[in-house]
């Protein structure tokens, strides 16, 4: 996966995520935790002033709560998960309210019995074709599959498809490099 994608999933990030999974279902608040969750995710990547204000020691934790409060009011929030973040800022926290959401979404897959998979290819690839990648791999793993799609041109043709922690690298540029190693051993 290309670098910029990758967020770091402290274990510090994953315990304030169990915390809040266990509380929203407590609450029975779990499906709207995980929109206003995903919602705000979206915003921080969208937003480099707010990217800022998370992984910036400048500012204070006073201010940091005061903002995130501000912009979970503004954006319609539940007020548990406007707690959350003035409980991870005040803490000092701010940089992993990211990784939080990465294992709190994880934890909600796995509580809806839903396995992830994230495809790779060199070029965007069609609903019918995502739709049949889904499908598949449903078959194969007996359950429901929900696919990420990433477009990679570096792949030159072919599919990189990720399930869980196994990869498979069916691309062009993973077989040419192949024949280049077996290539240099001849």
């Amino acid at each position: 996966m290309p670098a910029a994608n990758v967020i770091q999933t402290s274990e510090t990030a994953k315990r304030y995520a169990r915390a809040l999974f266990e509380l929203a279902q407590e609450k029975g608040e779990l499906a709207a935790i995980h929109q206003d969750f995903g919602a705000f995710a979206a915003l921080v990547k969208s937003s480099a002033d707010l990217r800022k204000l998370l992984d910036s020691p400048a500012f204070a934790r006073e201010a940091k709560v005061a903002a995130l409060g501000a912009v979970a009011q503004k954006a319609g929030y539940s007020a548990l998960f406007g707690k959350f973040l003035g409980v991870m800022s005040s803490n000092g926290r701010a940089r992993d309210i990211l990784g939080a959401e990465v294992a709190f979404d994880q934890l909600y897959a796995k509580q809806r019995g839903v396995q992830r998979a994230v495809v790779r290819t060199a070029k965007e690839m069609t609903g019918a074709e995502k739709a049949r990648i889904e499908s598949l791999l449903a078959k194969v793993v007996g359950g429901d599959v929900e696919l990420t799609s990433e477009v990679d041109p570096s792949l030159i043709g072919g599919i990189q498809l990720r399930l869980g922690s196994k990869l498979v690298d069916a691309s062009v540029a993973k077989k040419l490099e192949r024949m280049n190693t077996v290539m240099k051993g001849a």
